[in-house]
């Protein structure tokens, strides 16, 4: 296990203050950073714009830091000594790579190219590359100085002069997967507005982009650029998207070199400053991110109980994270946290809140002020009471914040989603930070918006007005007519037929002459749900749908119903599924407890009593009307015409299998103990969820269960770390303890240097989904910080 270290310079040679940090230099003083060489494989050649991996995900592992826009990868060859090639942009809302290798350094004596060999690694927060030969090495360390520039420093080492040679060349292919070209076209045929040109002017090259709104792949405003400065003077030859830079030196030497993506003419003019800055005061900045990631370390490695390889999947984690930090740009108000910088649909800095309320939890433990910024970015686009768009859903947290904003709100993004929301765990994410940080302005900043935030499920999503909160769907051109009748799609074989509103789809439902029936806001209710497609929501294969009926199951079982919410003066306010879910009741219990806690703490003792009220009358509900006594296991229920005798909204939907839904009322703490221990037999039970990895989003005895279907097999590490933690709440550590040794075994590449993935097959391990997932990191690193102890 990793001794914990102080972080005090010994034999300081230098000490300055920058960014809040304490900054240090000392030759002398051990870091823990050095411990982590490698953690993830850094490697990469790539020779595609987009150079896809299996999942239609970039299939190289960038270096990004500090909210940058940019970021590097270490040579995966001899070739790529000297540089570090796949320079990946972030292009608004989308990554693509700009070069494989772009200011690669070649050495020359005496007319004579020097012959290197070389050491490539990465560390917490750096790229570290170490040339030798017998009488020059060469050492480069790149770190991020900015949120819009990296830091290259080159140490030369020589006894007799030298000629410096830097090169690089622009990608011309455009699209490959796991290395196979998908099509024939160049980058400049696919995109010819984007006009890539290279210029020098003053000592810097730059690359400047034309203007793309190609909303689906690639997206610039025509002012992006990419800029290299150097400490050292240059002559550099452009040939076309070519250059070669040359420059002499009499033996010995260091050279600085920013590298830095702005996105508009406005950051471009804003950046110079601070290159300027960074060239004349390079150490400055070098240590601020050394010891930044110190601090990360001192503060996020906590556990001394634990392996060197659970250790090294929490650094994993927190490089995870950190790179998937963007900086403040375009719509977005403040900094946030992606889902994946790598991921197609995942990345720029396009923001979720289900996502944000997990990152923040994590993150709150070693860069609080990071996760505080990520909450502050989904509530900054909180709906208000004058809203243009939809008023009515005063209080609504949209589920995908951007860089560029809707048509509807006079963007032109296509990523920009109001269509739902995600679950209630706003203030459990809230209450950690504060925990971790003390900070009670924080509190007195966050409440208002999460009580508004709380209101509104209550306003707009409890259609029968018990207090339990469904899922649901938004008013939306892709869920209503302008009327307010909904889409619904009948299925049979191979023909789609649209029918609208509920009348009509009575009476299809009637006829019963159809496979099954599919809508937007079907869509919508699930991903409010943050388990996209998931069974409960009447989500099933074909195949499996007639494999259900063929054993004596109802086709209609997996139909789901939809009914209007509107507002006393006849406003409509959005759809509610007709099924009450035990997870959102779950998360509205804890939601009271925490909000109660805050009214507490803010001297509001009458509102905190409200809440009080409101999460116990949620705890006797889920555990009189969600549990099944003859499965052991808690389910969502279908909402009836009438009220039950014993006031539940109907009967437990069990015909359509167990999920991790099942054990949200032991993770949010609303279980009574006889239900948790039965809830606990099935999650341990090898035929339901207790798989070579553990706890999957749905029992193997489910109906709609594969292996590597999205939300119905797969496991996903939220839903995993949330079992565990109900386990943990009701006695049951050992056996959490177990399973998450079992995770962290057998889930592929996960103790090794493979990115840390979205999701892992259940029977199998293999990685699912995209990598370098933040909320998979998240929980990970909650993994690490909350078991693998002493028990104590």
């Amino acid at each position: 296990m990793t001794l914990r270290k102080t972080l005090i310079a010994l034999a300081v040679s230098s000490v300055a203050t920058f960014s809040g940090y304490s900054v240090a230099a000392s030759a002398d003083t051990p870091l823990q950073a050095d411990q982590f060489k490698n953690v993830i494989d850094r490697t990469g050649s790539p020779e595609y714009m987009r150079d896809y991996d299996f999942d239609d995900h970039q299939r190289f592992n960038p270096f990004f830091d500090k909210g940058a826009w940019h970021g590097h990868l270490l040579p995966d060859s001899d070739e790529g000594m000297g540089g570090f090639p796949g320079t990946a942009l972030l292009t608004e809302e989308y990554i693509n790579f700009m070069a494989n290798n772009f200011d690669r350094l070649s050495v020359f004596k005496d007319g004579k190219k020097v012959e290197f060999t070389m050491e490539a690694y990465s560390l917490p927060g750096a790229l570290v590359q170490k040339l030798t030969s017998d009488d020059v090495t060469v050492e480069m360390t790149l770190r991020f100085a900015t949120n819009r520039t990296s830091l290259l420093e080159t140490k030369i080492s020589s006894d007799s002069p030298a000629e410096l040679v830097w090169d690089g060349e622009l990608l011309e292919k455009y699209h490959a997967k796991e290395g196979k070209p998908q099509s024939d076209k160049t980058i400049d045929e696919k995109y010819p507005e984007y006009n890539r040109t290279l210029q020098t002017t003053d000592n810097c090259l730059t690359v400047t982009f034309g203007k793309v709104r190609s909303t689906w792949d690639l997206l610039t405003s025509g002012e992006s650029e990419y800029q290299i400065h150097k400490s050292i003077k240059a002559e550099t030859k452009v040939d076309g998207h070519r250059f070669v830079s040359k420059a002499k030196v009499d033996g010995s030497t260091t050279i600085y070199t920013t590298y830095s993506h702005v996105l508009t003419a406005e950051e471009n003019k804003a950046e110079q400053g601070k290159i300027s800055d960074i060239l004349a005061n390079p150490q400055t900045y070098l240590n601020a991110s050394q010891q930044r990631w110190e601090n990360y370390l001192e503060k996020g490695l906590t556990n001394p109980h634990a392996t060197p390889e659970q250790e090294r999947v929490a650094v994993k984690s927190m490089e995870t994270l950190n790179g998937n930090w963007r900086g403040v740009a375009g719509a977005m108000k403040f900094d946030s946290v992606t889902p994946s910088v790598t991921a197609r649909w995942f990345s720029g800095n396009q923001t979720w809140p289900w996502d944000t309320w997990k990152q923040a939890y994590a993150m709150a433990h070693f860069n609080p002020d990071v996760a505080k910024d990520n909450i502050r970015a989904m509530f900054a686009y909180q709906i208000q009471a004058d809203d243009a768009v939809r008023p009515w859903d005063e209080g609504y947290v949209p589920d995908l914040l951007a860089y560029n904003l809707s048509p509807e709100r006079g963007g032109d993004g296509g990523n920009w989603n109001e269509r739902n929301t995600k679950p209630s765990l706003a203030a459990w994410a809230v209450m950690e930070v504060y925990k971790t940080t003390g900070d009670k302005a924080w509190i007195e900043e966050m409440y208002p918006k999460l009580v508004a935030y709380h209101n509104w499920w209550l306003r707009n999503r409890d259609n029968n007005g018990n207090g339990v909160p469904e899922y649901g769907a938004a008013v939306d051109k892709a869920h209503n007519t302008p009327e307010g009748e909904m889409y619904f799609t009948v299925v049979r074989g191979d023909k789609h037929e649209t029918v609208i509103g509920k009348k009509a789809l009575a009476k299809v439902m009637e006829e019963g002459n159809y496979d099954y029936i599919e809508s937007p806001a079907q869509t919508a209710a699930s991903w409010e749900s943050g388990r996209d497609d998931a069974a409960v929501f009447g989500f099933i294969d074909k195949d499996q749908l007639d494999a259900y009926v063929a054993k004596g199951g109802k086709r209609s079982d997996w139909d789901v119903e939809f009914a209007q919410n509107r507002s006393e003066d006849g406003t409509l306010l959005g759809y509610s599924l007709l099924q009450e879910s035990v997870d959102q009741a779950s998360y509205m219990y804890s939601d009271n407890q925490y909000l109660a806690q805050m009214a507490e703490m803010l001297g509001k003792k009458d509102e905190a009593k409200a809440f009080h009220e409101k999460a116990d009358h949620l705890a006797n509900y889920i555990n009189t009307c969600m549990f099944d006594e003859s499965t052991g296991f808690f389910y969502d229920i279908r909402i009836e015409d009438k009220p039950l005798a014993n006031g539940c909204a109907g009967k437990p939907i069990v015909e359509r299998g167990m999920g991790p839904e099942g054990w949200s009322p032991l993770f949010n703490g609303a279980a009574t103990q006889e239900h948790a221990d039965s809830v606990v037999k099935v999650m341990k039970d090898t035929k339901q969820f207790n798989t070579h990895v553990p706890l999957g989003t749905a029992a193997l005895s489910n109906p709609a269960f594969g292996p590597d279907i999205y939300w119905r097999g797969r496991v996903w590490v939220d839903q995993f770390y949330f079992g565990l933690k109900g386990m943990d709440r009701y006695g049951y550590r050992e056996d959490a303890v177990e399973m998450a040794t079992a995770f962290f075994s057998n889930a592929d590449g996960l103790v090794q240097d493979g990115p840390i993935r979205e999701n892992y097959n259940p029977l199998t391990g293999a990685q699912q989904g995209a990598p370098n997932f933040s909320w998979s990191a998240a929980h990970l690193y909650m993994l690490y910080n909350d078991f693998f102890t002493d028990g104590k």
